[in-house]
């Protein structure tokens, strides 16, 4: 072996030892380190799992191209994730708490707190600019509490640590314990559908209560649309092409309001046991199948309608659905599905066979 490779793996060696010692100090900064849940990196956070004493437990991912999971089956929900990790980079402590006040902090925080544990990509070996061997670590796990008398702090505690702070956002005017939900509605995309024209087979619009407006669409080569009429199968050579064409384009981006899936099981059963008013399936071209079926939101007292004097027995603004083969209860908007629950007649009006 020649000196130059003798040197070479010398060199190595010694930055490998280097580097270990480096590694090994920041871990015994154990002051610092106690006193510091804020990770200004967040693009390098790769995972979050949050769990409470009531055996709630939330895994947020972020997969390869980006996009952030939630317990391995959903997507989470872009805008409450980056409001997390903007809160994450963000948190400072503002004071520790009073030794009068510690021994029932940390009873509060052993009865009632969420546990953080943030993962995030680091190197083994960091030279300069240069980084080897990538690996997954645990950045930071502490404890979430409740907030302060004032509501402009909160408590926390980090792990291996016995004197718990008071943490807050500079600059927010209230307290971030709400921000480290475990419910799973509060990370839930709240997407029905979400596909563009070329994804799209075909959607079928159904009424049960009007069969003669129910229709069926169907994208013919990506180039052109079929129209079906349900009733009597018949494709429709006379319609609307451009608000046909509006119609399928719609389906972009429809979401729902609020997930009602903890609402009490005799009450979901009697708002979906009468006729749904609308039913709308899409297939996509990949073979997967995606509905919803809608069903009327009663008011709590009927109303005077003020412009034709009638009684209203229904929300005008709001209704529920059963969606995802009815694995979810939904709170959805006329608003928003307007759009896409639109009658045969609205395409073919003023038009003959």
């Amino acid at each position: 072996m020649n000196k130059t490779k003798v040197t070479l793996i010398i060199a190595v060696i010694l930055a490998i030892i280097a580097s270990l010692i480096v590694f090994n100090k920041s871990n015994t900064t154990l002051g610092k380190d106690l006193r510091d849940f804020s990770i200004s990196d967040t693009a390098s956070i790769t995972k979050i799992f949050m769990s409470d004493k009531s055996d709630r437990s939330i895994l947020l991912e972020r997969k390869s191209d980006g996009i952030w999971m939630m317990n391995q089956r959903y997507n989470a929900h872009p805008e409450n994730i980056n409001t997390f990790l903007l809160t994450v980079s963000n948190l400072a402590v503002r004071e520790p708490v009073a030794k009068a006040a510690h021994n029932n902090i940390i009873t509060l925080l052993s009865a009632r707190s969420v546990k953080v544990e943030i993962y995030q990509n680091s190197h083994r070996i960091k030279i300069g600019q240069y980084k080897f061997f990538p690996y997954e670590k645990m950045a930071k796990t502490y404890y979430i509490g409740d907030a302060t008398m004032d509501n402009n702090g909160t408590y926390a505690l980090m792990e291996g640590s016995n004197s718990p702070v008071v943490l807050y956002m500079p600059g927010l005017r209230g307290y971030v314990a709400t921000r480290f939900s475990t419910l799973e509605t509060n990370w839930r995309e709240h997407t029905v559908f979400n596909k563009r024209f070329p994804e799209i087979d075909f959607i079928t619009v159904e009424f049960p209560d009007q069969s003669n407006e129910s229709y069926k669409v169907v994208n013919k080569d990506n180039s052109t649309l079929e129209l079906i009429r349900l009733m009597d199968n018949r494709t429709l050579t006379s319609f609307d092409t451009l608000q046909l064409m509006g119609f399928v384009n719609a389906f972009r981006n429809i979401r729902y309001e609020a997930l009602f899936n903890d609402m009490e099981p005799h009450r979901k059963d009697s708002i979906s046991g009468v006729t749904p008013m609308h039913i709308i399936t899409l297939q996509a071209k990949d073979g997967t199948v995606q509905n919803i079926r809608t069903f009327p939101r009663m008011l709590p007292e009927p109303e005077i309608d003020v412009f034709d004097g009638s009684t209203v027995y229904h929300d005008k603004d709001r209704m529920y659905a059963y969606i995802n083969d009815d694995e979810d209860f939904v709170l959805i908007q006329y608003f928003v599905f307007d759009k896409i629950l639109r009658p045969l007649s609205s395409f073919t009006q003023r038009r003959t066979e």
